[in-house]
């Protein structure tokens, strides 16, 4: 039986309470985006270094146009300030590996032709002539793909950074104030208290947990506690424009469309600032220019299309950059070679608690950090040189559930190396951890403590006589590349 409404009683509707269940169109959108907040997220504003000079004039020509309704919490700031580098660093990128693989498939097309044609007794003439034809098929490959014209470098002066001047400009007195430290405290708590139970925005980030950064995984629910601040303050709807296309931020149909923000935080902000909260990414926002009176170039949204669906590719380990980094730790006594060694040893990952055990440090600590050395000693030896960009992490933390992490883990293309299984007390009585020697095509020097062998590597099926065997049993082809166990 119904109950009766009593005299006084709030009316109430289909939505009332269930406001979080509207899906919002495009003339909510229009709404809220003349007259509400707009905020900025990290990724957008680091995504103007990668875009054309044209699509960075239309973004901030939109941006200006809303005034001081614009709003950059002071979390995306920080983050923005620690990321720019490495962001400069990694532009040009592309063409960069583009032309290192050609360079590589040049010279080994070149080996190729040299042993055939020592094999079958091909005369010089014709051996260089094919040589020739190499050098130029891959000298224009290589001259039509050219090179990325670099407009900033990590050491370019901020001074010269053309950027940099129309970001300042446009973000004076725009930007949120600093959390006190007790409110940073509390907030960085709430972020892993989410963490740990699937409330958005931020769990998708718990690798983040046990990082260096003073955040941790929080950086994400920061961002947010900002804005709901911001909008409290403001009384308007929140626009907040994110290149994050996660399922912790996005709610999404079946088929991964997107819908809307996740109906958690229409609901938060909602109930905590008394209006509605959007999202929109990067190409969104040119769709609707026209509603702040802003005309943008077609090709921008290529553009901005085109960054968003860039596919960061990481270069494979070999041996010897694994070598390299596991010898720099073992240089400075670091236990997280032990640790690499033994989780390779393991099939590719090792267990929290044998890694407090190989530390030697109470269960009751954290891990917060723990793989800082590694990632610090990669990124040296990349910046001399030593070792090539764009390597996976060496070792990364897990997790499975919860705040803290299940088990590290190497990739499994350094486990493949190396025969997984091997006894863990042979690695650590070695101070090169993957000791190997490179064979050449029809090596043919040999030492008494070094049987001569006759193989074919498994990889390339190219076959080697008077093999040079390591004391280690390893090897590697110098066809492919690749590293075997003889």
């Amino acid at each position: 039986m119904t109950e009766r409404r009593n005299v006084g009683d709030e009316a109430r509707g289909l939505f009332s309470g269930f406001e979080h269940y509207r899906i919002l169109g495009a003339s909510e959108i229009r709404t809220a985006l003349e007259n509400g907040m707009i905020a900025l997220d990290t990724n957008v504003l680091l995504s103007l270094y990668r875009y054309n000079d044209k699509t960075v004039q239309d973004l901030l020509s939109i941006v200006n146009a809303a005034g001081r309704r614009l709003f950059i919490p002071h979390q995306v700031m920080r983050e923005f300030w620690r990321n720019r580098q490495a962001v400069i660093a990694s532009l040009g990128g592309a063409s960069k590996d583009a032309q290192a693989a050609l360079g590589k498939n040049a010279a080994s097309t070149k080996d190729a032709i040299s042993r055939w044609a020592k094999n079958v007794a091909i005369p010089d003439e014709d051996r260089s002539a094919l040589l020739t034809e190499v050098d130029t098929f891959y000298a224009k490959i290589r001259a039509r793909i050219g090179n990325e014209p670099v407009r900033i470098e990590t050491h370019t002066p901020t001074a010269r950074d053309s950027l940099l001047a129309k970001l300042e400009h446009l973000l004076d007195g725009i930007v949120g104030p600093p959390l006190d430290e007790a409110e940073w405290a509390d907030a960085v708590a709430e972020g892993e208290k989410r963490v740990e139970n699937l409330v958005p925005p931020g769990y998708m980030d718990a690798g983040k947990l046990e990082s260096d950064l003073p955040e941790g995984a929080s950086g994400d629910y920061l961002v947010w506690h900002q804005l709901l601040a911001e909008g409290r303050i403001r009384g308007t709807d929140c626009i907040l424009v994110t290149a994050d296309t996660k399922e912790d931020w996005w709610n999404r149909g079946e088929r991964g469309a997107a819908i809307g923000p996740r109906m958690e935080l229409i609901e938060e902000y909602l109930a905590k600032a008394g209006h509605r909260f959007f999202l929109l990414e990067p190409a969104d926002l040119l769709r609707h220019s026209t509603v702040l009176g802003v005309g943008t170039n077609p090709e921008s949204l290529n553009d901005i299309e085109r960054v968003r669906d860039e596919v960061v590719a990481s270069m494979p380990w070999t041996a010897e950059a694994v070598n390299a980094v596991l010898g720099e730790l073992d240089a400075q006594g670091q236990v997280q070679a032990s640790v690499i060694r033994e989780a390779v040893d393991l099939g590719g990952r090792i267990s929290r608690a044998r890694v407090y055990e190989l530390d030697g440090r109470d269960e009751g600590q954290m891990l917060r950090g723990f793989t800082r050395p590694v990632t610090r000693v990669t990124a040296e030896l990349v910046a001399r040189d030593v070792i090539p960009d764009g390597l996976p992490p060496l070792l990364d933390a897990v997790y499975e559930e919860g705040v803290k992490s299940s088990h590290f883990a190497v990739p499994q293309e350094v486990v493949q190396l190396f025969d997984a299984g091997r006894n863990s007390r042979t690695w650590a009585s070695r101070a090169s951890s993957f000791d190997t020697d490179s064979v050449s095509p029809d090596a043919s020097e040999t030492t008494a403590a070094r049987p001569v062998l006759t193989i074919t590597c498994p990889y390339c099926q190219h076959r080697f006589v008077g093999v040079k065997l390591s004391r280690h049993g390893l090897i590697k082809c110098g066809n492919c590349g690749q590293a075997m166990r003889v």
